[in-house]
């Protein structure tokens, strides 16, 4: 009578019964780490998989790409994920069968634990016991490297596919990857390490997106300011041109060495972003980062992008233009920029990564070193300065500025102070990131002389 009254029915109360003892596992002192959400479930939540058999029922672009590649016998080089994908989306039989027919030898822990969970009605005790020795060792053989968001990624959706089952098991996994994986990451990120290489950052964000939709904990609170950058910065990193591609053209992410452009990394850099998107939607870098993924130009069409881009995107979320955004992004506490002088696919690009400074024009690819004599190089509206290596020890270097917003001085002494002077105004402090980059603002100047030298100890 109570549950009529309310118009409160099982479902719904067992969905209000699970929240409540997931967010009990956040206390202090409670550490059940218990997957209280109902399959399907991995990389799920009831949002997202109501969207994608929405997206089927009105046979949206995306949807139909992959409806041809799935009835067209297209080589997936992940049959599984893409097969169990088709299935979850439409409840073919078919494709169950062909999921759970593609699980081999070389099939990843991720697509496992998604055919397990998105196919599970159809699984026979053998296949179910053949995925769960799999599975199991990823929950039990956790990994010693910790630098590797893959292995933690595999050992998270293990737990959460098999929690019904094996609740001591996932249970053990995920406490491992909160309790040891996960503050390893917050350490990086408080010594001044970006904690994810550009192409790992899928599995980081499925890690996250995990724990928040079925744990509902928020890995993300313990480094807040790094997180709310990080979307702006994983977009800022794509060199200014385009990669044509058969089906698609691709977004470059830049990469070290003489490597040629992969559009199977363009595309996993492109199914992260989506990820982020889907893990929070409010937040305005992801709104903006929206904006950026929304031309139908780079939606991935090919047998290895479009389940991604299926799985991952929603279109009917918020979006702003990313040509409001700033054409730079410095992390002070990371010692790294980036930026560009224009959105246009013809404009420069500048990065420091790691400790390496490329630049990127049409004419190629530039891999920088120290110049002997300061060099300039115009960004639009940030001006770089690269700090000659002959420039005398204790004497004013000196560079012509040009009108912009912000002036970047780089090859300077890490985390120092330097007396700052431009034409026409008074001596300043300024202190320069553990990169040596000094950063100044250089806007409503008509640019002129800048001089700098490091503050007398």
């Amino acid at each position: 009578m109570a549950h009529r009254e309310t118009g409160l029915n099982r479902r719904n109360w067992l969905k209000i019964a699970g929240l409540s003892a997931a967010l009990a596992a956040r206390l202090p002192g409670q550490e059940s780490y218990g997957v209280f959400q109902q399959s399907p479930r991995v990389l799920l939540n009831e949002d997202r998989l109501r969207l994608l058999r929405r997206e089927v029922e009105r046979r949206t672009a995306r949807w139909v790409q992959l409806e041809m590649l799935l009835q067209g016998g297209a080589q997936f080089p992940e049959p599984a994920f893409a097969y169990a994908l088709g299935h979850l989306a439409t409840g073919d039989a078919d494709l169950a069968a062909k999921a759970i027919s593609a699980v081999g030898p070389r099939t990843g822990i991720r697509g496992i634990a998604q055919v397990r969970d998105w196919c599970r009605p159809a699984l026979k005790p053998a296949d179910l016991e053949r995925f769960d020795q799999r599975l199991l060792a990823a929950t039990t053989t956790l990994p010693s490297n910790l630098d590797d968001p893959g292995l933690a990624r595999d050992a998270t959706l293990a737990a959460v596919a098999l929690a019904d089952d094996y609740p001591k098991a996932s249970a053990d996994a995920l406490r491992w990857v909160h309790t040891i994986w996960w503050p390893h990451q917050l350490a990086r990120i408080g010594k001044g390490q970006i904690p994810v290489a550009h192409g790992e950052a899928l599995a980081f964000v499925e890690v996250l997106y995990s724990f928040e939709k079925a744990l509902q904990l928020d890995l993300r609170e313990g480094a807040s300011d790094f997180f709310r950058s990080f979307p702006i910065w994983h977009l800022l990193r794509h060199y200014p041109a385009s990669l044509p591609g058969g089906e698609n053209d691709y977004r470059v992410p830049a990469f070290a060495g003489n490597a040629q452009p992969d559009p199977d990394v363009c595309a996993r850099s492109r199914a992260a972003e989506l990820a982020m998107v889907a893990l929070d939607t409010n937040a305005e870098a992801n709104q903006y980062l929206q904006g950026w993924l929304l031309s139908p130009r780079f939606r991935m069409r090919s047998a290895y992008g479009a389940p991604y881009e299926f799985f991952w995107c929603n279109p009917y979320q918020p979006s702003l233009s990313y040509f409001h955004l700033p054409l730079y992004q410095h992390l002070p506490a990371f010692g790294t920029l980036l930026a560009r002088s224009s959105w246009e696919e013809n404009a420069s690009w500048f990065g420091l990564i790691q400790g390496q400074m490329q630049y990127f024009t049409l004419d190629g690819i530039k891999v920088l070193t120290p110049p002997t004599k300061n060099g300039i190089l115009a960004l639009g509206p940030s001006t770089l300065v690269l700090e000659g290596t002959a420039n005398p020890s204790g004497e004013d270097s000196v560079a012509e500025i040009p009108e912009c917003d912000r002036v970047f001085w780089l090859g300077l002494r890490p985390s120092a102070r330097y007396l700052v002077e431009i034409d026409g105004e008074e001596q300043a402090e300024a202190e320069t990131d553990p990169g040596g980059i000094l950063s100044v603002d250089f806007s409503n100047r008509p640019g002129g002389g800048m001089y700098i030298r490091p503050k007398p100890s």
